[in-house]
């Protein structure tokens, strides 16, 4: 039986909760660490040699930090061009040697040129998109909901391999050490980069979920399986460490030796990142749908109750909060001091929509682009130029 496209189920929870959102629950700090469930650690392997810095990843690096080296923009930018390709939603968009890309809600990856926002190629049959990919040399690595990853030339859009899964890939492809790593919500695929052939693949959950995308670093692979957060060796798949809770994981981050994750009970969590002890916890008035960003010295966590979060990334304190004044704040980028984030992602609701750009150390306002759009996801740095998508439409800000 095909399942109903995990975004109409968020549309549907997020309208069911919207009374408790909008009712401001009391925010409180917990600094008490309480395991849930834990294994005991196995060393992982080492890591492999021969990374490629050519990979360019969703949100930066195979940590998933959303950190970028680029010049921040931090004066009220103006629209340098903007191009409709799609009725549907946009997934956030990627940049590689001069080309943009983005999966849509109706099945249909598109590349357009960054310069001008002319079309170059666009790929159907993926039934719809959740990411965009991930980008190796010329191969553009993604899958959609028809339950089928492909790699494709980025330049040309043509095939080079695919691989059915049993379930359709939600987080965007993690590509580290010629290897691709696709989560979904019951099975980590891992495969050969070149070739598309199956490496290993691990059951992680047996339960519709939402799916982050994976992480890695220092040999180990980080992810969630609904209701569980796992950490897996990545040259095996062999499980070391697993933590439990009652509600299901959502999109991670790791940095200062700490696994960073939302759940649906509506805590933010910080867990050990060699255990998977429980270090701290961080209490909001919904669900921390999107994942976070870490610089640091300090964790942005979004939440679907209209706010932006600082907390100090060893106790969970909170330093600031943004209100955006949407349902659901996107994934946040930070970049040479700015801090970018939307006020719309997870949810569909019609009217303008928001991106801002922040001061990452004290959360002012620098400036805010608005767009009449029902969905605006984590917008793509280039030099000099933010690429914002919305439903249907490409912007290029400069």
């Amino acid at each position: 039986m095909r399942k109903t496209p995990l975004l109409l189920h968020i549309t549907w929870l997020c309208l069911c909760i919207t009374g408790l959102v909008a009712c401001s629950a009391q925010i409180t700090s917990i600094s008490t660490p309480e395991l849930t469930q834990t294994a005991t650690p196995i060393t992982p392997s080492p890591t492999p040699s021969g990374f490629d810095s050519n990979i360019i990843l969703y949100r930066g690096d195979s940590q998933r930090t959303g950190v970028y080296n680029i010049l921040a923009i931090r004066n009220q930018p103006e629209v340098k061009w903007q191009t409709e390709v799609s009725s549907s939603w946009l997934m956030p968009p990627m940049i590689a040697d001069g080309m943009l890309y983005t999966g849509s809600g109706d099945g249909i990856l598109y590349a357009l040129n960054a310069e001008t926002g002319e079309e170059a190629w666009s790929v159907g049959g993926f039934e719809a998109f959740e990411s965009t990919g991930a980008i190796a040399g010329d191969l553009l690595v993604t899958g959609g909901f028809s339950n089928v990853v492909k790699a494709l030339d980025k330049n040309t859009g043509d095939e080079v391999w695919s691989y059915q899964t049993d379930y359709f890939p939600q987080g965007s492809p993690l590509i580290v050490n010629e290897r691709v790593y696709i989560a979904t919500d019951h099975a980590v695929y891992t495969l050969d980069l070149q070739s598309g052939q199956l490496i290993w693949e691990v059951a992680t959950g047996n339960e519709s979920a939402f799916m982050g995308a994976p992480a890695f670093d220092e040999g180990v692979i980080y992810t969630t399986g609904g209701k569980l957060l796992l950490a897996l060796d990545a040259a095996s798949g062999d499980e070391l460490w697993r933590v439990e809770k009652d509600e299901i994981f959502l999109g991670l981050a790791v940095a200062n030796g700490m696994i960073y994750v939302g759940n649906w009970d509506h805590h933010f969590y910080a867990f050990d990142q060699l255990t998977g002890e429980e270090q701290w916890s961080f209490e909001a008035g919904g669900e921390f749908w999107s994942a976070p960003a870490v610089n640091g010295d300090v964790v942005y966590a979004g939440n679907i109750d209209h706010f932006l979060y600082a907390l100090h990334p060893q106790t969970g304190e909170l330093l600031w909060q943004f209100d955006t004044g949407g349902d659901a704040v996107s994934e946040a980028l930070i970049s040479d001091g700015v801090l970018y984030v939307s006020d719309s992602s997870h949810l569909f609701p019609s009217g303008p929509r928001h991106l801002y750009a922040l001061d990452a150390v004290t959360g002012e306002e620098l400036w805010v682009f608005e767009s009449v759009s029902t969905f605006m996801p984590a917008p793509a740095l280039g030099d000099g130029v933010i690429y914002v998508t919305s439903t249907g439409e490409v912007i290029a800000l400069k």
